[in-house]
């Protein structure tokens, strides 16, 4: 049964993150479009963007785990999705009301405000449905079943983006949604949603403070203190800071002043396989210590980024891509494995949030510092210098006995 509710959180994930690559591209291609009507630079735009699908989680993940730990997973999983059915649906019909941008980027907000409660309870749940030693392997798994979703998303993403339009996307992301309430929905057969036993203060002491709060403290001391939580945190954490990069400084780059988004959705898919390449490798090497394989994956990330920002566009931008997918895709699931093993049950979704709420921040800063540098300087720069940030902590973390 719990075998068969592995397979029902694939699917899930899978058709999820199939709508989301439309949902991403469409909101791109929305915004671009809105841009150049107004004689706009797309860049503040999506700098908005970043700050609308990030920014709930500097208010609602530091809270949000401390709730989800308390509460039955799938049960949040379920509700979580059926309610982003109705938000992302939203958003055309918003746009299309006024032309403006402001409904566009509220709707955003909300939607990912519910993925602060989605994300934690999906990274707290594997534990339930797979023993200690299958982790590693069932979180490859995943990152397999996103890679594929990714690939097919960003393969028809792009075109039917450019063919039908930004809001026949959005409609096909909210109906993956739908498909995706419907197979996590067959998990509460399986019997393992029932809400976890609180786990105890991390330093074992009483405390006064109302549940809720004591559980969220104790959570963000978990995450500073245990050793096994910093290093995948970090990794974690500095992959969202090359995301922000790339999402405000690799659009660009890859368009070069070109209107079609195909040549996005070229350079994504190419990342996607690459990072097929580097979880298959990962699985057929065996399991080593989690540091260095962090490490080692966050050096050859960089380096690929490097590369990728002084490629010309074309076949030379998309192998670049292709390599830095192959690196990057193990930092992903060797983090998820190396938390959900560390961290006790009854304590997992509130270090997961605690995380995501890091590697928002991390991501929302980046944006931040990039929008100018490309402003002025253009895209090359910001992208090397990110990729050079990466591979010298790759370095301090391969070295790292913590």
């Amino acid at each position: 049964m719990k075998q068969r509710g592995f397979r029902a959180l694939l699917v899930g994930q899978v058709v999820s993150i199939t709508g989301d690559r439309f949902n991403y591209l469409a909101l791109i291609a929305l915004l671009s479009a809105h841009a150049a009507r107004n004689g706009q630079s797309p860049a503040p735009l999506l700098a908005a963007l970043a700050w609308a699908m990030l920014g709930p989680s500097l208010v609602v993940a530091p809270w949000a785990g401390a709730l989800v730990d308390r509460l039955p997973l799938v049960r949040v999983l379920v509700a979580s999705d059926l309610l982003r059915v109705f938000v992302v649906a939203a958003i055309p019909l918003a746009y299309a009301a006024g032309g403006h941008t402001l409904p566009v980027f509220a709707l955003v907000a909300l939607a990912f405000t519910i993925n602060c409660f989605f994300l934690p309870a999906r990274s707290a749940l594997p534990p339930r449905l797979v023993g200690k030693d299958a982790l590693e392997r069932r979180d490859a798994a995943l990152v397999l079943g996103g890679i594929a979703a990714t690939v097919v998303g960003t393969a028809l993403g792009g075109p039917v983006v450019d063919r039908f339009g930004p809001s026949t996307a959005l409609y096909l992301d909210a109906a993956t949604y739908l498909l995706s309430v419907v197979a996590l929905a067959s998990l509460l057969r399986v019997g393992i949603d029932a809400a976890p036993a609180p786990a105890a203060p991390a330093d074992g002491t009483p405390s006064r403070r109302p549940g809720a709060l004591r559980d969220a403290i104790a959570g963000w001391r978990l995450l500073a203190t245990h050793k096994g939580a910093r290093v995948p945190v970090a990794a974690s954490v500095a992959t969202w800071v090359a995301g922000g990069a790339l999402h405000v400084a690799g659009t660009p780059h890859v368009q070069r002043g070109a209107t079609t988004v195909t040549g996005i959705g070229i350079v994504l898919g190419a990342l996607a396989l690459g990072a097929a390449l580097g979880t298959a490798f990962r699985l057929a090497r065996g399991r080593s210590e989690p540091a260095r394989a962090l490490g080692a994956g966050l050096v050859g990330a960089g380096l690929g980024l490097i590369g990728f920002a002084f490629a010309p566009p074309g076949w030379p931008m998309t192998v670049a891509a292709f390599l830095t997918g192959v690196f990057a895709a193990p930092v992903f699931f060797v983090s998820e494995s190396a938390i959900q093993q560390a961290v006790p049950e009854g304590a997992r979704a509130r270090v997961f949030s605690g995380r995501d709420f890091l590697a928002r921040a991390a991501f929302l800063l980046a944006t931040a510092a990039v929008a100018p540098i490309v402003a002025r300087a253009g895209t090359a720069a910001p992208l090397a210098g990110t990729g050079a940030l990466l591979a010298l902590l790759g370095v301090g973390l391969a070295r790292s006995r913590s």
